[in-house]
C-alpha cells in the first residue's frame, strides 16, 4: 500500500477525519425492508480470522458485499466505521473512547440517525452489480452481513440501525493475534518511514483509503492490550443480542469444522447445506497456536498467562 508520514506530532486524542467526510445528510429515507433485515455482523478483533468468518460466510450463502477489499472487508461499511469512530474521537487500535461514547444512549442514537442517511447514500455500493435486494418479507431475501473488525465498538450503533442483526465473533489466541499484528505494523511502519524503530509520535496516512494510523500494536504487549480490548467489547456486546450471537474459536474451525460450520450456518438461517465440501476448503490447521513454533513467543504467552487465562486460553 502507498502509506507516507503525515506527522510527528500528537493528535491530543483525535485524528482527523477523512478527505472525504462521510457524515452527509441526505433527504432520501433507508429502505424499510432494509430495516427488518437481519443481517449476519461478523466482529473480533483484527488478525483474528474474521476474513476467514467471512469467506465461510459467503460459502454458505451470505451477500457479503460487492465492495471487498483483499481482506474481504466491505469498503461501504468500513469507512461508515471509521467515520464512527472518529466523531467518538476514537480510532480502530485505540477503541476505548468510542467504547464510553456510545455506551450513552442519546449518542448512540444520533450517531445512528446520520449513519441511516450515510448508508442509504453508499448502499448501492454495497449491493454493486450483484443483483441483490430486499425482499418484501425478511425471511424470503438472501442472507446478507459485513465483516469488519471495527463493527466490534461500533455494533451499538448498528444495533439502532438494524434491530434483528445478528452477530460472528470469531476469537483467536492473544498471542498469535499480537504476533500477526506487531509483524504487519512493525512492516508498515518501517515501508512508511525507512526506520526500524519510529518514533513514538509518528503517525502515517494510508494513501489508498486515507486512513491514519498510529504505532500502538508494534510490541507484543501493546498490541495483548488491544486484543483484551477488543474480546471484552465482543462479549460484553453478545450478552445483549442472546441466541443471536455466537462465538468461535479460530482454532476451532481450523481444527474441528465440521462442528462449528453448522452453528455458524444455523446462526445465518441460510439454505446452503454446512455439508458441502466447498465450505470447507482452505482450512489450513496449521495456523492454529502458531505461536508454539517461536520460543521468544512461547516465552511471552507465559508472562501473559493471568491474561490469556481471564479469556480462556492458556500460554
Amino acid at each position: 500500500m502507498n502509506r507516507s508520514v503525515v506527522s510527528r506530532a500528537s493528535f491530543v486524542g483525535r485524528y482527523p477525519y477523512h478527505d472525504n467526510p462521510i457524515s452527509v445528510s441526505f433527504p432520501c429515507p433507508m429502505d424499510e425492508r432494509l430495516t427488518q433485515a437481519s443481517p449476519v455482523v461478523v466482529i473480533g478483533m483484527h488478525r483474528s480470522g474474521t476474513r476467514l468468518a467471512a469467506q465461510i460466510l459467503e460459502r454458505l450463502g451470505v451477500f457479503m458485499g460487492a465492495d471487498q477489499q483483499g481482506d474481504s472487508e466491505s469498503v461501504t461499511f468500513m469507512l461508515i466505521n471509521e467515520g464512527i469512530l472518529h466523531q467518538c474521537s476514537a480510532f480502530w487500535s485505540e477503541p476505548m473512547s468510542a467504547h464510553f461514547a456510545l455506551s450513552q444512549p442519546e449518542i448512540a442514537e444520533n450517531l445512528a440517525a446520520s449513519t441511516r442517511q450515510t448508508l442509504t447514500a453508499r448502499f448501492g455500493a454495497f449491493v454493486g452489480q450483484s443483483g441483490w435486494r430486499p425482499a418484501s418479507k425478511p425471511e424470503e431475501s438472501r442472507p446478507f452481513g459485513w465483516k469488519d473488525p471495527r463493527n466490534t465498538f461500533t455494533l451499538p450503533v448498528w444495533k439502532q440501525i438494524f434491530p434483528h442483526l445478528r452477530v460472528l465473533h470469531i476469537v483467536r489466541h492473544g498471542v498469535d493475534v499480537a504476533a500477526s499484528l506487531a509483524r504487519r505494523h512493525a512492516a508498515a511502519l518501517r515501508e512508511a518511514t525507512g526506520e526500524p524503530v519510529p518514533g513514538a509520535l509518528t503517525v502515517i496516512r494510508d494513501h489508498a483509503l486515507g486512513v491514519l494510523s498510529s504505532r500502538r500494536g508494534w510490541t507484543l504487549a501493546e498490541a495483548l492490550t488491544m486484543w483484551e480490548q477488543y474480546v471484552e467489547k465482543a462479549r460484553v456486546e453478545m450478552a445483549e443480542l442472546k441466541g443471536r450471537a455466537l462465538e468461535i474459536r479460530f482454532e476451532d474451525l481450523l481444527g474441528r469444522p465440521a462442528d462449528v460450520v453448522p452453528d455458524i450456518a444455523r446462526l445465518c438461517g441460510t439454505t446452503t447445506t454446512a455439508n458441502d465440501p466447498s465450505v470447507y476448503r482452505d482450512l489450513a490447521t496449521g495456523r492454529a497456536f502458531a505461536y508454539k513454533r517461536d520460543t521468544d513467543l512461547v516465552a511471552f504467552a507465559d508472562t501473559a498467562r493471568k491474561v490469556l487465562e481471564r479469556h480462556g486460553y492458556s500460554p
